[in-house]
């Protein structure tokens, strides 16, 4: 009896050194340099000037008038952005590229 009692002090100590260890390793420069990555994709999507494909069809409809047909998904120099196909008012079919980073509209 005698020897469990001695022994089991011993066990929380080990049980309470390996939590320790096991906060430690969780909290290592490792892990915490994969976070801001994951922030830095998150702050490129907030950081959109045009959020989405209606946003982008107005905008061009304002500039340009007429009746937007279809508004696509694209990249614009290399950045996020949208494809708006138009019917201009004279019965032209246009191709307006809208960059979603800087709201730039390019004909």
């Amino acid at each position: 009896m005698s020897f469990s009692k001695r022994h089991h002090p011993s066990k929380k100590r080990l049980i309470a050194s390996l939590m320790v260890l096991l906060g430690l390793a969780l909290s290592s420069p490792t892990l915490l340099a994969k976070q801001p990555q994951n922030n830095r994709q998150d702050k490129q999507q907030t950081q959109l000037v045009v959020r989405s494909g209606n946003q982008a069809a107005q905008m061009v409809k304002s500039r340009y008038g007429g009746k937007v047909l279809k508004v696509d998904n694209t990249r614009v120099n290399g950045a996020p952005g949208y494809r708006v196909k138009l019917l201009t008012e004279n019965g032209r079919i246009i191709y307006v590229s809208v960059n979603a980073s800087n709201g730039q509209i390019n004909h």
